[in-house]
């Protein structure tokens, strides 16, 4: 009895000398809290264009910089989460500090178990796994169009729209200087989608086959008589746009299409230049399901 006990007090103090427990009951890896510099934590909240119309949720606040900077400098509100109390103790007084208690809120929290639905930017600073871990629920939770921020790690195949270097001096010759990464959560586009655009010259019969690798698309469109792939392609969050060249009765035009994706319709506009129907149309598109 004596032995099972000390081998279960042995297996317990091994488990904390490596790590943490969540609130849930599962094991989390222990990540060492290291702050991310002030002046790094302002220019990545002014590439992701926070406002005060937003609500920034850190995961795994740490001292609360990220929130705290987000309310005092750019009027937002914010959420940090933790699963460590003393760094939610600490967020607490450093908000105290700085004046912002009535606009950010502090949790005792596993990341993973935190329902983020509500926020417009997330922030991280955590391990290269931790970040792939968490890449599903980002996707999951997150809105198309809100922005995601992390401190030095990428999120492996799910490339960046954006990517800054820091300019700081290096800690030594050989170290590189740190990046921090910013995406926009893109919108479900894939699939084909179907439409009819009337102008002055009368009604075109559209059909466009998506294929969407994370925020990247590209596709081929069949319209009245050929079917060719679309040109600059781009999905930024639910806005979507693509070009075509369109020959009809012997005469090209350039279609700009422009709209924003809503479940299984996009609205937008379609831009003509060149041939007799040159102007501006309403575009709607619906998905086969």
């Amino acid at each position: 009895m004596m032995a099972n006990f000390r081998l279960i007090l042995y297996s317990v103090l091994l488990l904390i000398s490596l790590g943490s427990f969540c609130l849930t009951g599962c094991y989390v890896p222990f990540v060492r809290y290291v702050p991310t510099p002030d002046d790094v934590v302002v220019e990545m909240l002014q590439l992701a264009r926070v406002d005060r119309d937003d609500l920034v949720y850190d995961l795994g606040c740490g001292d609360g910089r990220f929130v705290i900077t987000a309310a005092r400098v750019f009027g937002a509100r914010g959420v940090g989460v933790d699963i460590d109390p003393d760094r939610i103790r600490e967020s607490e007084e450093n908000a105290r500090r700085a004046g912002v208690t009535d606009r950010v809120k502090f949790f005792v929290q596993d990341l993973f178990q935190t329902d983020i639905r509500e926020a417009t930017v997330v922030t991280l600073y955590l391990f290269p796994d931790l970040n792939l871990k968490l890449r599903p629920k980002l996707f999951r939770e997150l809105r198309p169009g809100t922005r995601v921020l992390s401190y030095k790690y990428d999120m492996g195949e799910w490339e960046p729209d954006s990517q800054r270097t820091v300019d700081k001096p290096r800690v030594s010759p050989k170290e590189a200087p740190p990046v921090y990464y910013f995406w926009v959560i893109p919108a479900d586009a894939g699939g084909v989608w179907r439409w009819r655009m009337t102008t002055s010259g009368g009604g075109r019969d559209y059909s466009l086959r998506l294929v969407q690798t994370f925020q990247k698309i590209s596709g081929k469109l069949k319209g009245q008589v050929s079917e060719s792939p679309i040109e600059e392609p781009r999905l930024s969050g639910d806005q979507i746009s693509f070009t075509i060249i369109d020959e009809t009765q012997g005469q090209k035009a350039l279609i700009r299409f422009l709209g924003r994706i809503s479940g299984n319709s996009i609205e937008g506009e379609a831009v003509v230049q060149g041939g007799p129907d040159a102007g501006h149309y309403s575009w709607t598109a619906r998905r086969e399901q």
